[in-house]
């Protein structure tokens, strides 16, 4: 049995399969470590705005200078009116832009609190929430210096972030963009290797390889996909975090966890796309469209409480949506540990479900398939018989000799011999009488 094993385990992943190794590991792990580098920066710069001045006054142009020298917020339009930034905000060239009202000083020193109005754009919330916040520390940076210390403000707004301390929002995304990576890869990996017999029509040879075990084949093609994305995933997700927090080793068995629960779902329910379809292009097709836009439903980008209640129960389908809550619980320390068990549990049985299902399916789709081979063999023969017919047939077809342009030699005597078997009176005309051939009597008449 363990000879079988590992003689499938060669068969299907070192039989010089570039394309296989290309999509269960190379992808998976560019992709990631470009994502991470892509995203190693603690804060956004030079996010897009501009400044409508309607005041005239020393406030007005501290504001202003305030903001040009900004390191995250890049001034690039100073418009006439309202409506020329709307406009360029429209077109894409500003993320927001800043209203810096009429009599803005004259309000300030009456105690008034003016109110400066900031217009973002609703595409990006992720840029939104940065221009925004930068442009209300600037604001509030500059109406600390016009009062004096026995005069506080009647507004005090204070930020606080929890589990993400340092604020590195891209840090966050990145992780969330890393785990959907290899949740994609991980049902497409499960796609392409399981549907290896069904393409190339060798599902006999597989099971006689696997000792004429499905659970055998099943598990030599599984385990080692599962392994050597696992190891992938773990490796990957512990270079990214580094641009969050250090994790401890708790934080990093939880993690782990989660990431083979969330690899053994995903496998299984690629091998169980295959398994319903029993081709590579249409379970290809299914991966993409359920695990493609996973990553816009499971809360990282749009809070999930939010969505509708149809969209929430796909996300709760999805394992990206419970190893992401596991990830972002880790971040919170020791307080996340009994939420992440929540979402680990949920994990594991859904890998046990997609697990099992697959197995009843592939073992029905491979029975089926070895019976259409050998219907096959029995109506056309051998596949071997069959390329060796075809490449004499093709020989045949481009010979120039079947076009009379060259015979061979050997082939013009073979066709004179017949000629001459099947003709014996051409001989004996070319040929003189011999004088010891005996006469025919001529018949007496009557």
């Amino acid at each position: 049995m363990f000879r079988a094993f590992f003689d499938t385990v060669r068969k299907v992943y070192l039989s010089h399969n570039i394309v296989l190794w290309l999509v269960i590991l190379l992808l998976p792990v560019g992709v990631s470590v470009f994502m991470v580098e892509f995203f190693s920066a603690r804060t956004i710069l030079h996010v897009p705005i501009g400044i409508v001045q309607q005041d005239a006054s020393q406030l007005a142009n501290r504001l202003e200078g305030a903001l040009r020298s900004d390191p995250v917020l890049r001034v690039v339009k100073k418009c006439e009116d309202f409506s020329e930034c709307e406009e360029a905000m429209v077109r894409g060239e500003l993320q927001a832009f800043v209203v810096i009202p009429y009599e803005l000083e004259r309000r300030a020193l009456r105690l008034e609190t003016p109110v400066i109005p900031v217009f973002s754009s609703g595409q990006n919330y992720l840029a939104n929430s940065f221009a925004t916040k930068e442009i209300r520390a600037v604001v509030s940076g500059l109406g600390e210096g016009l009062f004096t210390a026995g005069i506080d403000n009647p507004v005090r707004v204070q930020l606080h972030s929890v589990g993400n301390e340092e604020g590195n929002y891209q840090g966050f995304l990145g992780l969330g963009l890393l785990s959907s990576i290899f949740h994609l890869a991980a049902i497409l990996g499960a796609v392409y290797v399981f549907s290896f017999p069904f393409r190339e029509h060798t599902v006999r040879d597989m099971l006689k390889i696997a000792g004429e075990s499905r659970l055998v084949l099943f598990a030599a093609t599984m385990l080692p996909l599962i392994l050597i994305q696992w190891i992938a995933f773990m490796a990957t997700y512990a270079y990214a975090r580094r641009t969050v927090s250090p994790m401890s080793l708790e934080e990093f068995v939880m993690v782990s966890a989660g990431e083979l629960a969330m690899i053994l779902a995903c496998a299984g329910a690629g091998a169980t796309f295959v398994g319903i379809t029993g081709n590579m292009r249409m379970a290809s097709s299914v991966a993409g469209v359920i695990g493609g836009p996973a990553f816009a439903f499971v809360g990282q980008t749009f809070p999930l409480m939010g969505m509708p209640f149809v969209v929430r129960c796909y996300a709760y389908l999805l394992p990206l949506t419970h190893v992401l809550k596991i990830q972002s619980a880790m971040l919170l320390g020791p307080v996340g540990i009994h939420h992440a068990w929540d979402c680990l549990v949920t994990l594991l049985f859904m890998s046990l479900f997609w697990m099992l299902l697959s197995i009843r399916l592939l073992a029905v789709r491979w029975t089926s398939s070895r019976r259409k081979e050998l219907d096959w063999i029995r109506e056309h023969g051998k596949t071997k018989d069959k390329i060796w017919a075809a490449i004499g047939a093709v020989y045949n077809d481009l010979n120039p000799a079947n076009y009379g342009f060259r015979k061979p030699r050997k082939e013009r005597e073979t066709s004179r011999l017949q000629l001459n078997l099947l003709n014996p009176q051409s001989e004996s005309h070319s040929e003189p009488h011999s004088e010891s051939q005996p006469e025919t009597p001529e018949e007496p008449h009557a």
